[in-house]
């Protein structure tokens, strides 16, 4: 049952007042800058974070509202700008493959909003995403592996699309030469938060869904510099979902989605 605006407005306020229930019920919470990407690591080996079973299921309910919501119609933004992306390519059932697919939302993404759909394979870091992946699409391909050392030949691949997880990804400039290696045509960057300005790449932690985990906040130039390197050439890129950390950070920041052409 849903609230009234007064006392839904207090229960808020109480909710974001109590770091316990703030991190336990916000999806997103408790941002704080670390000084770079030795702290990064280090945080990341010592906390469970995205290897959690519990992350993956409160991930898992998040986006089946999503999924409901573009079910009936009304998808949003950053998902219809993910398969627009894909659509953008303009290959007719894409070889596809997710790098960093968590329970394998998007396959349903691309079934339901790209014409014809993808032949879809799917890859995570965490056994318990991939877990819940295999039992959520059972004919879809799902497997445990690293970003940054995909366990796939050259050229595999017509497009590598990684889901809104190279922000996760501390050795990030590996795992966009992976993505590379693994394309014939074509590598997205979905979802991926940058400044507004020029402003340096900047590493947080936070707690998403409840438990501990490192992003980064990309300088637009260095990464778009770190594509070209890589081999790529940005084609079109797509305002996503409002991503602003600049309570934080200092400096305005966006989600982009971006679409590269191997070279």
């Amino acid at each position: 049952m849903k609230l009234p605006p007064l006392p839904r407005k207090i229960a808020s306020r109480i909710v974001r007042s109590v770091p316990l229930l703030r991190r336990q019920i916000l999806v997103s919470t408790d941002y704080r800058v670390l000084g770079g990407a030795d702290e990064a690591r280090r945080l990341a080996a010592a906390d469970s974070g995205w290897l959690s079973g519990r992350t993956a299921r409160r991930q898992d309910r998040a986006y089946r509202a999503l999924i409901a919501g573009m079910m009936s119609g009304e998808p949003r933004l950053d998902l219809r700008i993910a398969a627009e992306a894909v659509v953008a390519a303009g290959i007719d059932r894409p070889r596809l493959i997710e790098i960093g697919c968590g329970s394998g939302y998007y396959s349903e993404v691309f079934a339901q909003l790209v014409p014809r759909g993808v032949q879809y394979t799917g890859i995570d870091f965490s056994p318990p995403m991939i877990a819940r992946a295999c039992e959520r699409y059972p004919a879809a391909q799902f497997a445990v592996g690293d970003a940054t050392d995909l366990q796939y030949p050259d050229n595999s691949f017509d497009i590598a699309f990684n889901g809104v997880s190279l922000m996760h990804i501390i050795d990030y400039e590996k795992a966009i030469r992976e993505a590379a290696r693994v394309a014939t045509r074509y590598c997205i960057f979905h979802s991926a938060p940058v400044f507004d300005e020029h402003h340096r790449t900047t590493f947080l932690q936070k707690y998403a869904y409840g438990a501990p985990v490192v992003e980064v906040v990309f300088d637009r130039q260095e990464l778009l510099a770190i594509s070209e390197k890589a081999g790529l050439r940005l084609v079109k890129a797509w305002q996503s979902i409002p991503y602003d950390v600049s309570a934080i950070t200092g400096h305005r920041s966006r989600s982009e989605t971006f679409l590269f052409s191997v070279t």
